[in-house]
């Protein structure tokens, strides 16, 4: 969103006239009159989607009227996507951007829990779709009720921290509680929408954002139902890289072998196991059909450390994603061609799952992309070989005992070669990107309410506004944001197009 000179006039002396104070609190919330809208689905694009929903706020963004935006994170972190665990929730009353939704006080519930599938996944519940293979959990949880959360003993009882956040190149003080870990659980059949209250927003999700489109998830899960049945999706054109993570061990070896290939420089490898040379220079790449025999189920039972140059017999971890994860759907479509090589000619392989472990091949499926970047810490420090895929919004931050992992180059280009981590997928040398999707629920059985539907709509027009690590907008999207020069028109199994 491209400001004129008057808004940013605006939004500065808005944001020295509205301290956190006037944050939108558990009392004002109760008040009411209140809308509620319940977001689900990937753990990606969070802090995107947190701060979308910011720019359409009073005071925020250029936008006229007092700031009262607040989050309530359930771990420690800063804002939604930065260590704030898989449920948060945010309010604020809404700006002239949002549209219909102006005037009115609304309060987001984000879930992110068990990756994008759940973004589909309750309504499936609610249809009637058959659960063979167990990837419909028939529950999720939200942040509990905010109204709540202001009383003795709970996280928004006293005094309200705050982060500054950066839109449209301005800072804004948003207020934050923290260890809001008073959760709820919302049960989704046939005859349970959530709740008794069967309230959108409140007892369900009214949609939410998934890494990939439905098909793709339609066809790795084996979902009989058509997407029509449970509400609609639209293409965000917002394209999200992602990247091979490897333990330090790992990270070290895979210099050892470009060194000894010419590739890096002498001096490169001069690190250690637990300390490697992490210099942008030195980093080393992964041919990715090394990466796709440890991946794929048909190949794993032969792995060992020997296919990175380490001792015959030595352990290789897979930290990979659950089916129903969006960061998985990106995986097996990069690496093992699934579902894109279904047709007559086939091609397409299986992935590996935690059944297919081996002695000397360890597969993990973890249901977070904090799990992923765990099991890689645990790696190093047991001085194995280890290696997952995380989306690029993430940045190690390591100390002695944690963030233990490092982006690597896959076929010799860098994921990560600027510190918006999405230069080289923007220019089209780095292909392992998809853009994610948007999607409201409708129909008779479970759909989103007319708020819901309209903050994802705003939403989605906003997503490519932003200047995330590792996000871009296509040139489809239209947005002022930074922008790719190929896109994949809302398809992830065809190539990008300039």
């Amino acid at each position: 969103m491209k400001l004129k000179l008057s808004k940013i006039a605006l939004a500065v002396a808005t944001l020295g006239a509205t301290p956190v104070a006037f944050a939108l609190t558990p009392a004002q919330i109760a008040a009411g009159p209140t809308t509620y809208v319940w977001l689900s689905g990937a753990s990606a694009p969070s802090n995107a989607v947190f701060r979308s929903v910011m720019s359409l706020c009073n005071g925020l963004a250029g936008n006229g009227g007092a700031n009262d935006a607040h989050m309530y994170l359930e771990s420690t972190g800063t804002e939604p996507g930065k260590s704030s665990g898989d449920r948060v929730a945010y309010a604020c009353t809404m700006s002239a951007a949002a549209g219909s939704l102006a005037g009115k006080k609304v309060v987001v519930y984000h879930t992110v829990e068990a990756g994008s599938f759940n973004a589909y996944a309750p309504h499936l519940s609610m249809a009637g779709e058959p659960n063979p293979n167990g990837y419909l959990p028939g529950n999720i949880k939200r942040v509990n009720n905010l109204a709540l959360l202001g009383a003795a003993g709970k996280c928004a009882a006293g005094a309200a921290g705050s982060t500054n956040v950066v839109l449209n190149g301005v800072s804004y003080a948003i207020g934050r509680y923290n260890n809001c870990s008073d959760t709820v659980t919302k049960t989704f059949t046939t005859t349970l929408k959530g709740d008794a209250s069967a309230l959108p927003g409140q007892s369900y999700p009214d949609g939410g954002f998934s890494d990939t489109e439905y098909t793709i998830n339609k066809q790795n899960l084996e979902i009989g139902r058509d997407l029509g049945a449970i509400g609609s999706e639209v293409a965000t054109n917002i394209g999200q890289a992602f990247g091979v993570a490897v333990s330090y061990p790992l990270y070290l070896q895979l210099q050892k072998n470009d060194v000894a290939d010419g590739l890096l420089a002498a001096t490169c490898d001069d690190g250690t196991p637990t300390a490697p040379n992490l210099t942008p220079a030195c980093q080393p790449s992964l041919p990715s059909q090394r990466y796709t025999a440890v991946a794929g189920q048909g190949t794993i039972g032969s792995v060992d450390g020997s296919i990175f140059g380490g001792p015959a017999g030595s352990v290789v971890n897979l930290a990979r994603r659950v089916p129903t994860s969006g960061t998985q759907s990106a995986s097996n479509m990069r690496f093992l061609a699934k579902p894109c090589a279904t047709g007559l000619s086939g091609g397409s392989l299986e992935p590996a799952r935690a059944t297919d472990s081996t002695a000397t091949a360890i597969v993990t499926e973890q249901s977070s992309t904090g799990g992923v970047k765990t099991a890689l810490n645990t790696a190093t420090g047991a001085s194995q070989f280890a290696l997952g895929v995380v989306s690029m919004e993430n940045t190690p931050a390591p100390t002695a005992t944690a963030d233990r992992w490092a982006f690597v180059k896959l076929n010799r280009v860098s994921p990560n070669s600027d510190a918006q981590q999405r230069e080289e997928a923007m220019d089209g040398s780095y292909d392992f990107w998809y853009e994610m999707a948007a999607f409201t629920a409708g129909g008779s059985v479970s759909p989103a309410s007319a708020s819901g539907a309209a903050l994802i709509a705003a939403v989605t027009g906003t997503l490519g506004e932003s200047d995330l690590k590792g996000i871009f907008a296509t040139p489809v999207a239209g947005s002022s944001g930074p922008t790719s020069k190929g896109a994949r028109l809302g398809n992830s199994c065809q190539p990008a197009v300039q």
